[in-house]
This record gives structure tokens, sequence and C-alpha cells, in this order.
């Protein structure tokens, strides 16, 4: 029950909470930011105020704090009284008796009412932290100076919130801590980097079913199985006080691109949250710009920045092996973020997972390159080409989630592309990537043939048919279109041929005019090509090149009727 100790503790608390959010009302710069936030154009509709910051905070700290299932009466009080007098300036402690107070906190429509204030939502804000406390976030940005003092209210309110029945568990102590933490370090944009926040209200059986349902990827999926039941054992040994499997969890993925690797990711996250072994589950996507800078001193400090937004959660680094392209040379700073990579791969080796992904050649030479990747990168997963009828298959995705229908010509079409694009296909053929490119130009082409309908129908909006459909061989440029080029570049990078001085002498040759045949050259070469006969007019280059010179690239790079020169 309530008494007059507690209720006054109350109207002191959210009387400072008031006052706090009439001085930043006050500030212009908080006004301005505020209205950018709520308002999509110059025209300013409405005036957010900062209590409207503050209350929907408290709202999110009450849901994060208290069992809501089964709440005290005392507890749903605070968030009552609070919401009641910051957004209807009405103190309850002033206006009703203590006794009638009492009487009302047992009806069930009070009950009923703290529940739906627990869905309220005063400010929607849009951005890529949908979870965090916004005043916070916001002070945070502009470096201003009541920051620290919303964290302190904060605190406290989350502190009457869990002291309201009279005593603190373990586990109520980390809640606040916790609180404390949101408060204090707010999540911030990161340039090149991308963090997902898990659902709560998924189970594993869902991430599971979510899994399956991905179209191909046998060997993963069964990959992810074994792992689970070993993470399952891993708990169960946990339970009866045995040792545990030092085994890391951190992960290689190699593919080419478009095959799954993000999503797998993101749901390897959710998995290991729902068995324990991570307590947010959440994924930060990055890769090497994220992680190294171009200035001395500065690499280190964005792997740390990197690594801390994902504590608790996953770290997907795409494309990994570009960390360690700049080889030797020492103006590139990809092995400092490595190295600082593995110290906190160490640092948190139960709060963080990493999973590094590339192409699978890229990511061996990148993985032996170095012992500490070795040591700490033990499962590896192989992501492989989808084949056309799997590629047909998330075409029919694509169209099911954008209401749209095939005909069965479309279908037959279709088919036949995608089958031709996997026999065609090289290493950084884009998979899913284009399959949802030929989808959006078919959605382009149905709409081109059917504007000028009328009367338009359901149907025929939903109907994608044969002529909607792109070409064979259109299909296939429009896929491959850059494909062999950037294959030839990624292996040209690889592999640079050594050139010796007297090899880069003779290629220097067909630069220069031939010799005068009146005049005998002062010194022969120590070497001379068998059967070579004396010039006695002027060779073109390119026939040079076919007769003395060795080629330093390969042919077919050579476009047609150019002079390698």
């Amino acid at each position: 029950m309530l008494d007059d100790d507690f209720l006054n503790l109350l109207q002191i608390e959210s009387s400072q909470f008031l006052a706090l959010c009439e001085t930043l009302d006050k500030d212009p710069i908080v006004q301005e930011t505020l209205q950018k936030m709520t308002n999509n154009s110059d025209i300013i509709v409405n005036k957010p105020k900062s209590k409207e910051l503050f209350t929907q905070d408290l709202i999110k700290i009450y849901n994060h704090c208290i069992d809501t299932t089964t709440p005290s009466r005392r507890e749903q009080f605070v968030l009552a009284y609070t919401f009641e007098r910051l957004i209807n300036e009405n103190d309850f402690a002033k206006s009703v008796k203590l006794t009638r107070l009492n009487d009302l906190i047992c009806n069930p429509k009070f009950a009923d009412n703290v529940k739906y204030l627990q869905t309220v939502k005063l400010f929607d804000a849009k951005g890529q932290f949908p979870n965090e406390l916004l005043l916070p976030t916001v002070l945070s940005k502009l470096a201003h100076e009541q920051f620290e003092n919303v964290g302190a209210h904060y605190y406290r309110f989350a502190s009457m919130l869990i002291k309201a029945n009279g005593m603190v568990s373990p586990e109520e102590e980390g809640k606040l801590r916790e609180v404390l933490e949101m408060a204090q370090k707010p999540k911030k944009a990161m340039p090149n980097v991308k963090q997902t926040e898990i659902d709560p209200n998924t189970t594993l059986d869902d991430v599971i079913k979510e899994l399956n349902d991905l179209v191909g990827l046998k060997n993963i999926k069964e990959d992810i199985k074994t792992l689970i039941n070993f993470l399952k054992v891993q708990r169960m040994r946990e339970d009866q006080g045995l040792a545990l499997s030092e085994k890391a969890m951190h992960s290689v993925f190699m593919g080419p691109p478009g095959t799954g690797k993000t999503t797998v990711a993101r749901l390897l996250a959710k998995i290991y949250h729902h068995l324990g072994f991570l307590k947010r589950g959440h994924l930060v996507e990055t890769d090497r710009a994220g992680l190294v800078s171009g200035y001395i001193g500065q690499t280190a400090l964005k792997v740390d920045e990197v690594t801390k937004a994902a504590i608790d959660g996953v770290l997907f680094i795409d494309e990994a092996y570009a960390l360690s392209r700049g080889g030797e040379d020492k103006r590139d700073f990809g092995n400092e973020a490595i190295e600082t990579l593995l110290k906190r791969m160490e640092d948190h080796r139960r709060e963080l997972v990493v999973i590094a992904a590339g192409y699978p050649d890229e990511m061996r030479t990148f993985i032996e390159s170095n012992p500490g990747l070795q040591s700490r990168f033990n499962r590896y997963f192989t992501f492989n080409h989808y084949n056309g009828e799997e590629m047909l298959e998330i075409f029919k995705q694509f169209a099911h989630k954008s209401d749209f229908e095939l005909t069965e010509d479309a279908e037959d079409k279709l088919s036949f592309i995608f089958d031709k694009l996997h026999e065609k296909r090289n290493r950084t053929f884009g998979n899913a990537r284009v399959v949802r490119n030929i989808f959006e130009e078919c959605v382009e082409r149905q709409a081109n043939r059917i504007v000028s309908i009328a009367p338009i129908t359901t149907e025929i909006l939903r109907t994608l048919t044969e002529a909607d459909i792109p070409e064979m061989q259109e299909a296939i440029d429009m896929a491959l279109v850059f494909g062999d080029a950037e294959q030839r570049r990624a292996e040209k990078e690889q592999v640079q041929p050594a050139v010796n001085p007297a090899d880069m002498l003779k290629m220097m040759g067909n630069f220069m005019p031939p010799a005068n045949t009146t005049e005998q050259p002062t010194e022969q070469p120590t070497e001379q090509p068998k059967n070579e006969q004396p010039k006695e007019k002027e060779t073109p280059p390119t026939e040079k090149s076919q007769t003395e010179e060795p080629q330093t690239e390969e042919p077919t790079e050579q476009p047609k009727n150019e002079d390698p020169v």
C-alpha cells in the first residue's frame, strides 16, 4: 500500500523532472533539434516539448526494469503518478487523499490503464536505434550541459521503481546498471556501420523456422543445426557444473555475393541470444571503411568504437580480407585494425562473436596471414552459388511479397534464363542480387505495358506475363555486365607478375624506333631468339610483340585491333 513518505518522494522527484524539462525547452538549439526530428518539412506543424521525450523514456525504463506480467501496485503507481504529473500536470498527492489513492490502485481498471500507458508513444522518433532512450541521445549529439543531469534523473526513477517493494534482488541491481549505461552511453550512428536490434517477441523456434524457410543453403542449415546442438549440450553441462569447451563461436563465412551471408549472420546472432550466450543478440555490420582510418592513431579508436557497439551481439565484417590488402605498406593501417580487433576478441571472448565474410580464396589467404586469426576463427561456413531452380524460387518470393503473380509462360521463360545465368556465372556473380535486379526490370516492363490499359483491374496490376520478362541475352548481359571486368581486376590485384631488368629493356624496345639498317650495333645482346631474321624494314609494334617479345598481360584482356603499347 501507499504511504506519505512514498508520495513525498514521488512529489519531489517529479518536480525536479519538470524543472529540468522546462530548462531544456528554453534552449533554442534543443527546440530546433526536436522540431527537425518530428517534422518532415520546413513547415512547423507541432512544437514538441522535452517532457514528452522525458516521459517516453520513463515508459521505456519501466518496461525494461519491471516484470510487466506481474507488476506490484506500487510499481504501477510510480509510472501512473509520473505520467500524470508530467503530461497532464495533475498531482495525485495534492488532489486525492491517501486512503482514496489506495482504493484507486486496487481497482482492476487502474491496472488496465497502466498497461495502456506501457504502450503509449508520445514521440515517434525515426532512427537507427529505436530502442534507445531519446533525450540522452539528443543531448549527447549536442554535447549539452544537461546530458549527465538527465542520466541521473533516469537512474533515480529506475531506483524508485525497483525499490518500491522494499527489496532489491541481484537481477534488479543488474537492471539498474543497464539503465545507467543506456542513459550515459547512448548509441550513435557511425559511418559505414549498420546496427540491427533483435525483435524481443521472437523465440528460438521462430528463428529456426526463418532459417529453414530460406531458399537453398542446405549445407549451411545442417552446419547451424550441429552448432545449435553443441551449444545446447554446453548449456546442459554448465547447469550440471561440468567443464565447458573453450571452442569459440567466431566464424568465417566464405562465398560469393548475394548468397545470404548477412541474413544468416543476423539469424545466428538471434540463436546465440535465445540459447543464452549473448545478452542482446544484435548484429553490427561493417567493412574495412568502418574499421580503418587514414590517420595515425585513429584506426584503433574506430575498432574500439565498433567493437563496443557489438558487445553482447555479433560483429559482421564483410570483405574482411580487405583489412590486409596493404601488405607491408606502412601507410596502410589495416594490420593495425586486425591486431586491435584480435585484442578485443580476446578481452570480450564471452560477450562478443565476430563473423568475417568474403570470397573463399581471399578469406583463406586472410586467415592464414596471421596466427592470431587462425587461433580465433575455428568455424567455417561455405556459401555456394544458387542454381537456376533456387533463383527462380527467390524471384517468386520477391513477387509474392510485392503482390505479383507469374503466368505459366513467364515462369518457364524465367526458368530458362536462370539456368543459363547459373551456367555462365563467374566468381563475382551476384546471385540473389541479380534476381532482384531482374525482378525490378520485370516490374518496370509490366508498368510500360499496362499503363494505357483502361479499365485497369487488380488482376492486370498483379500479373507478370511472358512479355514482361526480358529476353535471354538481354537478361544475361544485364546480369553479367560488370562480372568479367571485376573478375579480371580482382585476379590482377592478387597476382602482380615480377618484371626483371632484362624484360623491362625488351618492353622498352617496343617504344623505340627501329635501328638504322645501314649501321651495325656496337654491341650485340647476349641472347638472341632462335630463327630471328635481320630486320630490313620497320615492323609494326603488333607484329613485333607476336614474333619477338612475350606479353606481360593475358592476350584476352587486350581489345581487338588495339596496339598493345
